[in-house]
Formats: structure tokens, sequence, C-alpha cells
């Protein structure tokens, strides 16, 4: 006889406002291929918003962002292999983001839930009022009972100015919205240590306590109507960590698993309560090698968690500053001495190569800096690009940082 599969832990009975969850899923979780072809994967998507509906009642309050415009685009006009030429993409996108829309609309009405379309850019997140627009539409539709679908709007957005995959722009939503936690669906079980299809010695990784500091291998690529793949999930991943805020990689084809994380993380809110009196309280802290919660006597989440650092105070700006575009890298060659040393060692280093930054439009605008020591990211910096293209730091620049939880390895 065949072994079940583990029943979902039932999740934890949320109060009457258990927080924002926000959850992302991709073209593999949308769509399938077979002998007939690529096709519409309606018993994920049916699963997903069951389960959706079953948070609302629980007290969550669920914003969806969706993939799968191109791939839904190349189904109804019959392309095996999405395009490469921009402009056919984004008529592509046009016609797949019509059709999962009715998709969308047409499932989440049989619950009794309507939803809302948002398209949006990366242009909406350069300048910090339009993003804080965003954020109050986002909460406007929230607040109405209505499920927010956002995607990139693949139609008119340039390489240039792009978010470049969901999971990103799932993560830089979840920072936007300060939410309790950013779900991220997928073709496998688990992230794994490498490649389980190319290395049997391959293991599952459940719990990840530190972001910044894994190493694991991610070649392998996504799927051939998708944009992402493992490394975007661990970037997301990363995103998410320095707002405080817990990130989970499941399989999209058993949505319910997201109780098993949501049961582990209200289990270690309970264990080891956050002393702050602030709202970030009731997000639930990572486990560290100090809680009195073993490993053994946990919830196993069905899937890997990014557990949350211990946050501090992430202000509106450093939300903003994470939701910039890259605009350019740089390399700290010696960490050493106080935080105070080490931002003022960043603003230098980030000074010594402005002029190497590229400006993303023909007019000016706000960009991210990310700073390395060797391969650990340390810090996200703002930056400001003139109509001429010409990049300067802001007045300040040591409030206009953010610094990852990897710093306190490396001070």
């Amino acid at each position: 006889m065949a072994s079940m599969a583990p029943l979902a832990p039932v999740a934890p009975v949320a109060t009457a406002d258990a927080g924002i969850l926000v959850l992302k899923v991709g073209t593999s979780t949308i769509m399938t291929s077979d002998q007939r072809g690529q096709r519409v994967n309606v018993a994920n998507l049916s699963r997903l918003v069951e389960v959706i509906s079953d948070l609302g009642h629980k007290g969550y309050k669920v914003v969806l962002v969706s993939s799968g415009a191109v791939g839904m685009g190349c189904r109804e006009l019959g392309l095996d292999q999405k395009p490469t030429e921009p402009k056919m993409k984004r008529a592509v996108a046009g016609v797949g983001q019509s059709r999962i829309l009715r998709i969308y609309s047409e499932l989440f009405e049989t619950v009794g839930l309507r939803i809302a379309q948002l398209l949006v850019s990366q242009r909406d997140f350069v300048e910090q009022p339009r993003w804080a627009e965003i954020r109050h539409t986002i909460e406007a539709c929230l607040q109405a009972g209505v499920v927010p679908v956002i995607n990139e709007n693949d139609t008119t957005n340039t390489d240039g100015m792009r978010f470049g995959d969901n999971d990103n722009l799932a993560a830089l939503t979840a920072v936007q919205l300060e939410a309790q936690g950013v779900f991220l669906f997928t073709d496998v079980d688990y992230l794994y240590t490498a490649n389980p299809n190319v290395d049997p010695s391959a293991e599952p990784m459940k719990v990840v306590s530190e972001a910044f500091e894994l190493r694991v291998d991610t070649r392998e690529p996504g799927s051939s109507l998708g944009t992402g793949g493992m490394s975007t999930k661990i970037a997301a991943a990363r995103t998410a960590h320095c707002a405080g805020i817990p990130c989970g990689i499941l399989h999209g084809k058993h949505p319910e698993r997201i109780y098993s994380f949501l049961a582990r993380l209200d289990e270690e809110s309970t264990q080891c309560p956050k002393s702050s009196p602030s709202r970030a309280s009731s997000r639930p802290r990572a486990a560290t090698s100090e809680d009195s919660l073993s490993e053994a006597e946990s919830v196993e989440p069905q899937g890997t968690l990014f557990a949350a650092p211990e946050e501090g105070d992430v202000t509106d700006e450093d939300r903003w500053i994470l939701s910039l575009p890259v605009v350019g890298h740089v390399s700290l060659q010696r960490v050493s001495g106080d935080l105070g040393h080490l931002r003022k060692a960043i603003g230098r280093a980030v000074a010594d190569k402005l002029d190497s930054m590229k400006s993303l439009s023909g007019s000016g605008h706000h960009g991210g800096v990310r700073v390395y020591h060797k391969d650990t990211e340390l810090a996200r910096l703002r930056v400001i690009f003139d109509e001429e293209g010409t990049c300067s730091l802001p007045s300040g620049f040591e409030q206009s940082m953010v610094l990852t939880p990897a710093v306190e390895c490396q001070c």
C-alpha cells in the first residue's frame, strides 16, 4: 500500500485581523504541459483559491502576486516557447493577462470573493510618494474585502525599468505592506543543499535562519514559459529578511501546506515573544540556537522557511529603499569597527564608484546600490540620478542606507 502524505497542520486560530500575507504563484503552478501541449492547471488554481478563502475566514488579508501572463498568452496563441522579441513578448503578455484575470475572477466568484487587478511597474517604486500611493491602493482593496491580484505590467514596461521576476515583486510588496509573511509557490517541495536532479546527496532545507549566509547551488533554470528559478526566490527571501518578514517556499500543487508555516510561526511567536510593544511584536520571530524550542519539538514547515530576524526599527524610508531598482554593485574590501564606521566606509566606497552607476531612465530618478563584502551583501544605499544621468549621493546619505542582517556577523 502506498504511504499517505502527512496532513498539513491546521492553521492557528487567528484574530479578527491576523495581518497581511503575500502569496506568489508562478507559471509552473498556473500552467502544465503534457502530450496535449500547454494548458491551464485548473486543479492547482482551484486549490489555491480555496486556501485563500479559508485564510480570509481565519482573519488574514491575502494579496496574490501572479505570474503567468506570457505563459498564458503563449497558450492562447499556440506558441511552444515565449517570444524573444520585446514587442512581441509585450503583445503576448497582453493577450495572456486578460485571459488569466478572467480565470481568477471566475474561480474566486465560486467562493464568494471579488478580485482587483493591479498592474505595476518598477517606475511606480522609484519615487516615494508614488510608492506610498500604491500601498494605499492595495490597503483600500483589502479593507473592502477584495483580493488584490498583482502582476508586473509586461505590456508597457521596458527592460531598463523592470522588477525582473515576480518573486522580487512579491517580496517588495510584502515589505511595502509590512506583511506578516510572503510565500512563494514553485514546482519543488523544498530548497535543497544542491540540485537534487543531478546530486543524489542533496538534502532538503526546512528552516534557514540566516538568508544572507546561505550558499547553495541554484543553477537549475526555471520553466520554459517562466522567468524565475530558485535563485530569484533566495534573493526575494533576502529582501524580506531585511525587513524582518519571514518567507516560505512551497510546492504550488499543495497550497494547503502554508498552514504548516503559519503553525510553525505561531508556535515560535508563542514560545519566544518579542519584547517590543510596537506593531512588529505580532510578527513571528526567527528561531535561533538560543531558543528553548528544539527542532524535534517544533512543527516542521512543509517546505523551506526563511525565518525572520529580530526586527529593529524598519522605517517607511527603509522599506522604500529596499524597493528601489538596482543601479550598481560595490565591493567593500575590509569590514571593521562599529556600525558608525561601517556606514561611513560604505558611503566612501559608493562615492568612489558613482561614475559607474547607470541611469535606467531619461529622466531623473532614485536607484539602489548593493554593497558587498566578498560574497555577502552588507547594505543597500539610495542614490540619485539627474536628468542627464549624473549620479550622486543624497545629503545625509547615512540615513539613506539599509544594513542587512548579515552585518552582525561581519562587525
